[in-house]
């Protein structure tokens, strides 16, 4: 953090940098300032070039040539380069430099682009080197000056396109320009044959009509018509009519020269009119998804706030119209805050290597004043994700290569993420509708750990949606648990780690997200799991109810096969007839009762899940209910010295009888095949299935069992338990059948009509 101002200078550089009233008085302020600290700090001889270089607000670090660069980066443009195998990103005025420019590989890791000799310039060094993409914005004429010598050029929001015409091709950067003391912006263009600079020749582009005229200049090259467009913001009248977002299509006319296509229009794509926006709409830029729809990514609200966002809409044809062709997905927002970050927006989208698609933004750092000096704008790059749900951003990289065979350790169970109390988290705020949230388990885990278990609670949801758990990188397309809006959901999941043992969780709506570690399976670890079949060992509606804040023990080792050497113990929970809305904790007998939840349950409704449970030294589990309830307990298996060592995979939809057979009866047997080409291997004898219910005719359940051995009509145990029109998940461990006919399948059986869907996480061997 840099010393800080006194109060009366603190005050005066909290004004906002885009406001419309005059900036001359800032700037000469800062120029004072700047001239005598660096007074102060030149000795004899050559001027260095963090002296010559001023930075652009006080306190921004100096963009040093060739340097990694991870600090302030407003308003952040991208461009993949195919030449040279770069990515290189642009930002506003910063570090000393009109538009610095620096390259990555791997949009990560972003190095300031190196000097480079000049003509005599006054922005350049002592060796007549200067690293500045855009080293003099303004064309010769130009007569509105900032007032301050360094610069005094307003320059905001760079855009950089490579555009061709007759086998020519250039690199053009698009930019706006305050022309006068009212605050009125227009759009220039300079040009380059490379996509670093320097930009030169410097040309107006457009100005507008109205009185603050227009910002944030994007160019979206159409590959679907050939045509290249050129998207802005008109910043609109003050007290007349809010920000409008337009584009109008443009040639490049020379090596250096670009103009709007004879005969092109401003199309009419979006005015300011959702709450959350405040009459802003910047930033446009747009992309084709999958759909092929024309689709616009903009910033809306104040750039200073914390509800300044990334927003989206869907377009019509690319024509002329007298009113907005975009329509807004929902409200339009789509991201405002992550873990550690707030305000994000300045996007830019672009493609990349292999033809994917980005989205730049930049953000403000949670937990500091949204202002200069005390806060900075950095760049963030995600990989933009097409779910069945919408859309997800995550910049966390997915798991490589096949998972190693691994054995079971049971932990715990720990809660290691709340988000209702920021535990493992930054603040106390839900996940955003979309949001994609990495949970780092690297202290919990080694080296060859290749996979957890964990039980996964969303809470406080306020529509109807699903989350899905994964090792990174690309969302499945399947999900770990579907929630109804104010209910709490919960279901156990077994995930793959990524390299660096992270796991992220995607979730379609707002929620808030709760996580209880219970264990890890890791290829340096002999232990392992066997299934059983599933065996009911407890069911208190034959006797006595569990009381509320009581507790029930419940002896494991002898029923269902499970030998005494086991240490821990795969259940199905349930708890039916609750006099209210509680949980049931599973825990190991002895030990001090967890402060985590295995089953959330509600009145009267039948309410279960999957749990791995450490067993005490005699043999035993214990479960605890907040309210009056009865508690049913299956056993599906056991941890022990010896046993099954799991094969962890990407989770793989491998039955959807929507999709194949159609509704299942009541008391029809399904059997699925779970092994096979992109199923589990070949004579796994168990598989881990995500099971999902839905649309229930009438209340019921949902039973799994290997096809070899099915349980009698009326001894079926269950792991789901529905009420009507519900859909629920459950994961399970389940022995497949190994001869015959039944050989590598599982069969499911449900009381009543129901729609099943089984999702595939690993086979054991």
């Amino acid at each position: 953090m840099t010393k800080p101002h006194s109060a009366p200078l603190q005050r005066f550089l909290r004004r906002p940098l885009r406001s419309a009233s005059t900036l001359a008085g800032l700037f000469f302020a800062l120029a004072v300032i700047l001239v005598v600290a660096a007074v102060g700090a030149v000795s004899a001889g050559a001027v260095t070039d963090e002296q010559h270089f001023r930075p652009s607000f006080v306190g921004s670090p100096y963009f040093a040539p060739g340097q990694v660069y991870t600090q302030n980066f407003p308003d952040p443009d991208v461009v993949w380069d195919e030449a040279t195998q770069k990515y290189y990103a642009f930002s506003t005025t910063t570090g000393g430099v009109y538009v610095p420019v620096m390259s990555s590989t791997d949009l990560v890791t972003w190095t300031a682009r190196s000097n480079y000799p000049t003509n005599p310039s006054p922005y350049a060094n002592a060796n007549g080197q200067i690293h500045d993409a855009l080293p003099d914005p303004s064309p010769t004429g130009s007569t509105w000056t900032s007032g301050e010598k360094n610069f005094p050029d307003q320059l905001w929001a760079p855009s950089v396109a490579k555009l061709s015409v007759n086998g020519s091709s250039a690199w053009f950067m698009f930019y706006a320009l305050r022309v006068n003391d009212f605050g009125r912006h227009c759009i220039y263009y300079a040009s380059s044959q490379t996509p670093d600079g320097p930009y030169l020749d410097p040309h107006q582009m457009w100005c507008g009509d109205s009185q603050l005229g227009v910002i944030d200049p994007s160019v979206f090259a159409d590959s679907a018509t050939g045509k290249t467009w050129l998207l802005w913001e008109d910043q609109g009248n003050p007290g007349s009519y809010w920000a409008s977002i337009f584009a109008k299509e443009i040639v490049m006319t020379s090596r250096q020269t670009v103009a709007f296509a004879p005969g092109s229009v401003p199309i009419y794509l979006l005015k300011a009119s959702e709450g959350w926006e405040r009459g802003v709409t910047e930033n446009p830029s747009m992309a084709r998804l999958s759909d092929g729809v024309p689709t616009l990514f903009y910033s809306g609200s104040h750039w200073d706030s914390d509800g300044y966002s990334l927003g989206m809409a869907k377009c019509g044809a690319l024509q002329f119209s007298w009113t907005p062709i975009c329509t807004r997905v929902g409200s339009g927002q789509v991201m405002s805050r992550r873990q550690g970050m707030m305000g994000i927006g300045g996007s830019s989208v672009f493609r990349g290597a292999g033809n994917v698609l980005y989205v730049a933004n930049h953000y403000w750092e949670e937990g500091f004043d949204l202002s200069y000096p005390e806060n900075q704008r950095r760049l963030v790059v995600d990989r933009i994700f097409e779910t069945p749900g919408g859309l997800a951003f995550s910049n966390e990289p997915g798991a490589t290569g096949v998972a190693a065979v691994s054995g079971y350790v049971p932990v715990g169970p720990t809660r290691v993420l709340d988000t209702r109390s920021a535990l493992g988290t930054t603040s106390t705020r839900s996940l955003e509708s979309g949001e994609v949230f990495v949970l780092d388990l690297s202290e919990r885990t080694t080296a060859t750990t290749t996979s957890v278990t964990m039980n996964v609670t969303v809470d406080g949801t306020t529509d109807t949606g699903y989350l899905a758990v994964y090792a990174c990188g690309d969302p499945p397309t399947t999900s770990t648990l579907n929630y109804l809006p104010g209910a709490v959901s919960t279901n156990l999941v077994t995930v793959r780690l990524n390299a660096s043992r992270k796991v992220c969780f995607y979730s379609q709506s707002a929620t808030h997200l709760i996580v209880d570690f219970q264990g890890l399976y890791d290829s340096a670890v002999s232990s392992a799991v066997t299934p059983v079949t599933p065996t009911r060992v407890l069911d208190t509606r034959h006797s006595t109810a569990v009381s509320a804040n009581g507790q029930v023990q419940v002896p494991i080792t002898g029923p269902a096969g499970v030998p005494s050497g086991a240490t821990a113990v795969l259940v199905s929970l349930t708890a039916d007839g609750a006099s209210g809305s509680g949980y049931l904790t599973a825990w190991q007998c002895g030990g001090t009762r967890p402060t985590v939840s295995n089953v959330n349950y509600q009145s009267k409704v039948p309410s279960g899940n999957g749990a791995i449970i450490p067993l005490s030294p005699g043999g035993s589990i214990c479960v605890y209910s907040l309210l009056d309830t009865n508690v049913i307990v299956d056993v599906f298996g056991y941890v022990g010295p010896s046993g099954q060592r799991l094969n962890i995979s990407t989770p793989t939809r491998v039955f959807d009888s929507r999709s194949s057979i159609g509704l299942v009866n009541g008391g029809q047997t399904v059997p699925v095949q779970v092994t096979g080409a992109g199923k589990a291997a070949v004579g796994s004898s168990a598989v881990e299935v995500n099971i999902t219910a839905t649309d229930a005719r009438s209340p019921g359940w949902v039973s799994v069992f290997p096809c070899s051995t099915p349980p009698a009509p009326g001894s079926e145990t269950s792991v789901l338990n529905l009420v009507t029109g519900q859909t629920k998940a459950a994961h399970v461990v389940v022995p497949v059948g190994t001869t015959g006919v039944d050989a590598g399948k599982i069969c499911l059986r449900a009381q009543n009509a129901t729609q099943l869907i089984v999702d595939l996480s690993g086979g054991y061997s």
